[in-house]
């Protein structure tokens, strides 16, 4: 969810991952419909159907993907394929070859990953490699503990701050 009150945009995002790549390309996708100016002031634009990113849609959700994939990757479609066309890669072979390429590409690991499910539609094998590529961990209690970092709680008032608070976690130092 993207919303705008007066001068100021706010990015709620309701749905987890277990991925950091994932978390990356929902906040790039929202930030994309901030900056292609699809949220008018005052109002807010609710993803609930969240797709993965190629999946047919409307202009604006494929506009904001778009702005996504080229935030995190330099390209607005970028292409991954694998290096023997007809044979499907395990998810090892791909999170191997993902971890080799990321520093050359200056491309996050796990975004190569996506990128090769977004090409080929194969998220299986996508989703699959990120379980190596990353240790598992609960994705809410980073990006609540950046939140809370950046969020003056001091400045919101009543219910709305005390909302915040229990929904985010206590502030940490």
């Amino acid at each position: 969810m993207t919303v705008s009150v007066e001068d100021r945009w706010s990015i709620l995002l309701g749905k987890d991952a277990s991925f950091p790549a994932w978390i990356a390309f929902y906040l790039a996708h929202e930030l994309g419909h901030i900056a292609l100016s699809h949220v008018v002031a005052g109002r807010a634009l609710v993803d609930l159907d969240f797709k993965d990113p190629g999946a047919p849609g409307d202009d604006e959700e494929e506009a904001a993907d778009a702005f996504a994939l080229e935030l995190l990757t330099g390209q607005a479609q970028p292409t991954v394929l694998s290096a023997n066309p007809g044979v499907r890669a395990t998810a090892s072979e791909l999170a191997r070859t993902a971890m080799g390429a990321a520093d050359a590409l200056q491309i996050e690991p796990g975004t190569l990953a996506l990128c090769f499910g977004y090409s080929t539609q194969d998220w299986k094998t996508a989703n699959g490699s990120l379980k190596v590529i990353y240790t598992k961990a609960p994705m809410w209690r980073e990006v609540n503990r950046v939140a809370m970092a950046q969020l003056r709680l001091s400045e919101i008032s009543g219910e709305a701050g005390e909302f915040l608070t229990t929904v985010l976690g206590e502030p940490t130092e």
